[in-house]
């Protein structure tokens, strides 16, 4: 029908109807936005007070899950069928811990978490084993961060902190490979690792003792290392919490905090580009647990970061034109979340997190909607109607 309307139009019409339809396909790639859909979930009742959540998907969509909860190493698992979440202990009585959950190929789960020494727990399709990486090196704390090579050998990053040295090993042949990444700056307090396609590891990081963002990568023998953000005038840590991915040309992305924004460092093939994603109320009184950016990409290679800020638990994401972001939670008392997020084969989006209203463990589930102008999405050239 519009066929044949077309075809008794003369050719000024059909002009003026291509420029207007240009135009509006143009506005619509500026000014609207994919949405994220929010509900959700209660991971258990009873599970209260929750630390340091990890998630992540596994290829089926299924969700695995590590945190501390009082002292105690805790894993949950929820059937793609499903929303009815399993838990089970895997380490009781280990104090204050960080944990960090990555899948091997046949995605089954393997946990890294610091109660005061590195450990590592993995579920081998049949029962869970627990071991201690490099013992007897001295205390260890903060954040530690794990993944499987293609091959399944696991690979852990974590920061000593009785010697303030980011550390780094690999398990080889039943045996734990150490390495020293880099010390003497308290680097590694925050730090984030990726396995390329080669098996070799590059970490993004905290040089907490210069206030730097720095990123390394093992060649097969040296690590190289570079300061990517450094404090100016203004002062202030840069490379909290940061969360390092390799796109598929093997290029590095970094999101990350600084005490007055969330921030994006990637490499474009050339050079490394710094965006500030949003300004955020200015961190007056912080702690370790307070920056946890986390970062995933969707099927077309753009980023999706959790964060958390005063502002509460938002969601930011690059729609191949612009950064966009919404509020996930609003904060209320003790605003700590203790998030991270994972997204499944069909960019569903899910972040664990702590409810600082009730101190519940809960994952919000995101799903891609339609397509809209929001009040964030309008072209900088452009007015609100």
């Amino acid at each position: 029908m519009l066929l044949g309307l077309v075809q008794k139009r003369p050719v000024k019409f059909l002009i003026e109807l291509f420029a207007t339809l240009s135009v509006m396909l143009a506005f619509c790639a500026g000014a609207c936005a994919q949405t994220w859909n929010w509900t959700v979930e209660d991971v258990g009742a009873g599970e209260s007070n929750p630390q340091q959540t990890s998630i992540i998907a596994d290829k089926d969509g299924n969700l695995h899950l590590s945190y501390n909860s009082q002292g105690t190493l805790q894993y949950a698992f929820r059937s793609a069928a499903d929303s009815r979440w399993y838990r089970m202990t895997l380490d009781s009585q280990i104090g204050s811990l960080s944990t960090t959950i990555a899948l091997d190929s046949k995605g089954n789960p393997g946990i890294c978490y610091t109660p005061g020494k590195l450990k590592y727990a993995h579920w081998d399709g049949q029962k869970w084993n627990v071991q201690q990486v490099d013992p007897g090196s001295g205390l260890i704390a903060y954040h530690c961060s794990i993944r499987y090579t293609v091959d399944d050998r696991p690979e852990i990053s974590w920061y000593l902190e009785s010697s303030f040295v980011l550390r780094y090993a690999s398990l080889e042949d039943g045996v734990w490979k150490v390495r020293t990444v880099e010390a003497g700056t308290e680097s590694g307090k925050w730090n984030s690792l990726f396995i390329d396609q080669n098996g070799l590891p590059h970490i993004a990081y905290s040089s907490f003792k210069l206030g730097e963002l720095k990123y390394a990568y093992f060649n097969g023998k040296d690590w190289i290392r570079a300061a990517l953000d450094t404090p100016d005038y203004n002062g202030g840590p840069h490379g909290l919490g940061p969360s390092l991915i390799l796109d598929a040309g093997g290029n590095p992305r970094i999101s990350y905090q600084d005490l007055y924004s969330l921030k994006y460092m990637h490499f474009d093939g050339n050079k490394w580009v710094k965006e500030v994603i949003e300004n955020l109320p200015p961190m007056l009184q912080y702690g370790w647990r307070t920056f946890c950016s986390a970062q995933v990409l969707d099927h077309t290679a753009n980023p999706h970061i959790s964060y958390e800020s005063y502002l509460g638990l938002k969601h930011a994401w690059w729609n191949g034109g612009k950064w966009h972001t919404q509020l996930i939670k609003a904060p209320a008392g003790l605003w700590f979340f203790e998030s991270s997020m994972t997204i499944d084969k069909n960019d569903n989006l899910y972040i664990s997190f702590k409810d600082p209203a009730d101190g519940a463990l809960k994952v919000a589930v995101g799903k891609p909607g339609p397509a809209v102008q929001t009040a964030d999405s309008v072209p900088k050239n452009e007015t609100k109607p």
